[in-house]
């Protein structure tokens, strides 16, 4: 009984945090499979033509659920590859990294993939949770402490970020409030949804992630964010609405650095960051995910230096 419930709060722990990644053009998609020959299309696009484009350029990969390509697009290629062969032998585990929660991933993909995961979790759930909408909501409001707990004590998080992931916490929280959590028909399809695409990716462990590679695994975790949209969807939460209303605009540039703010609503509330992208060769990148695919590659993680923020990001609505 309680190893269910560590199992479900994980996942739903899970499910938040890849809504926040949708929301901040990171790497969860939330439509369909794109075809085979667009994926290899994008497959050899390395960076972005503009700055603004570092991060459009990702959006489109996530509305197409691209997630290889979306990957190849963040980084150089000299540096993807780097990251592509530590992923083989467990040294990078990028772009999961970003996600907040990212050493859960393996452990929710373990339980969804036993024997009779489906029927067992679903009982589970009819027994235990079932009509405890208000439980889980307050539940869910204690996971919106936790992860601003977890933001002040994670050191590789800049100031901008911090900001922003805190007006996500917020608003997630103030969704998750209202949401009818323990819906036993919602149960029922979400579990069931989660089971079946963990089936599809076929990856039940973190030892599956070294022997498939980046690419590989990357494709497998494709149906687990595609059910995630599925299951938000149930609740409520339209992710590829989110997506659709992303702005970017590019504020200042100087020389190879650019400074963008990037807008977008989500769950019906206005979001606004900052992001700084860097230009590599002739080609544009978000510097967060440069910086954090580099440290990926010792196995360490970023101490990012505060960068200033405007006084629009500061005074951006937090819940």
């Amino acid at each position: 009984m309680q190893r269910f419930h560590r199992h479900y709060w994980q996942s739903l722990a899970l499910l938040l945090a890849c809504g926040l990644l949708q929301a901040c053009s990171s790497c969860s998609p939330c439509a369909v499979f794109s075809g085979a020959d667009d994926k290899t299309e994008h497959a050899a696009v390395h960076g972005a033509d503009t700055p603004s484009a570092a991060v459009t350029d990702l959006i489109a990969h996530l509305r197409d659920d691209d997630l290889p390509a979306l990957a190849r697009s963040a980084l150089p290629a000299e540096l993807h590859a780097e990251v592509a062969a530590a992923w083989q032998d467990g040294r990078s585990r990028w772009p999961l990294t970003e996600l907040p929660l990212d050493d859960s991933i393996p452990k929710v993909l373990t339980a969804l993939t036993q024997a009779d995961a489906k029927s067992r979790l679903q009982q589970s759930f009819r027994q235990q949770l079932s009509g405890q909408t208000r439980a889980m909501q307050d539940a869910a409001r204690g996971l919106g402490v936790f992860g601003k707990e977890y933001l002040g004590r994670e050191g590789h998080y800049n100031l901008s970020q911090r900001q922003h992931y805190t007006q996500l916490i917020d608003v997630f929280s103030s969704w998750a409030a209202s949401a009818p959590l323990g819906d036993a028909e919602r149960g029922q399809q979400s579990i069931a949804l989660l089971v079946k695409a963990a089936e599809q990716g076929g990856i039940n462990s973190d030892a599956d992630f070294s022997r498939l590679g980046l690419d590989a695994s990357l494709e497998g975790l494709t149906p687990l964010y595609v059910a995630i949209g599925q299951i938000l969807g149930l609740y409520g939460l339209d992710m590829e609405a989110t997506l659709a209303s992303v702005k970017v605009e590019t504020v200042s540039q100087t020389g190879d650095e650019a400074e963008l703010r990037v807008s977008y609503t989500l769950a019906g509330r206005p979001i606004k960051t900052v992001m700084q992208a860097v230009r590599v060769d002739g080609r544009w990148y978000l510097a967060d995910y440069l910086q954090a695919a580099r440290a990926s590659l010792a196995g360490s993680t970023v101490e990012a230096i505060p960068p200033s923020a405007p006084a629009d990001t500061q005074d951006a609505p937090a819940g």
